[in-house]
């Protein structure tokens, strides 16, 4: 009996292993994923475009030209006296199929920190609000801004040049895939 009860044993560990075996096997399987993918073609194109001078204006002495690209402008401008300005609209076009967004603050350059002291120097949304990092940019759209140089009307007369200043300027804005 006591043999027959390990035959038994056996059998049905035997039994029990072919078993599992079999339920893995059934229940294993290989997923075989196929199929088909377009990728459609995009393009690239942020730029300035439409220069716009403002009523008011001195006379530029280099006419706003854009360079890099599309994504530079520069002028060149010489203020008289306290109160005059060079002001102009330009429009920041997305000609391309994928949206932007504005990855640093519009750079202004062409002022040294001695010549801020009677001018300032701005880049701003038409309505005079500031531009912010991330603002995005749709495809296909655009938006206006304004760059605005002036000679400070509220100035001591201890504070003007002793000297005439030219000023050659610079806008430039980088725009990232959004």
């Amino acid at each position: 009996m006591k043999k027959m009860k390990k035959h038994l044993s056996v059998v049905i560990l035997v039994l029990l292993l072919v078993g599992v075996t079999l339920g893995f096997s059934a229940l294993s399987a290989n997923l075989n994923i196929s199929g088909t993918s377009r990728i459609s073609s995009s393009s690239w194109d942020v730029h300035f475009q439409n220069i716009a001078i403002t009523s008011g204006s001195v006379t530029a002495t280099t006419a706003p030209s854009t360079s890099n690209g599309g994504l530079t402008i520069s002028y060149a401008v010489d203020l008289a006296e306290p109160g005059d300005f060079y002001e102009f609209t330009v429009d920041v076009k997305n000609a391309g199929s994928v949206p932007a967004k504005l990855n640093a603050l519009p750079t202004v350059s062409g002022v040294s920190s001695a010549q801020s002291v009677y001018t300032t120097y701005t880049f701003t949304h038409t309505d005079g609000t500031a531009i912010a990092v991330g603002e995005t940019l749709a495809a296909g759209a655009s938006k206006n801004f304004k760059v605005r140089v002036e000679y400070k009307s509220d100035i001591q007369p201890s504070q003007l040049p002793t000297s005439a200043q030219n000023l050659t300027l610079t806008v430039a804005m980088q725009y990232v895939q959004a």
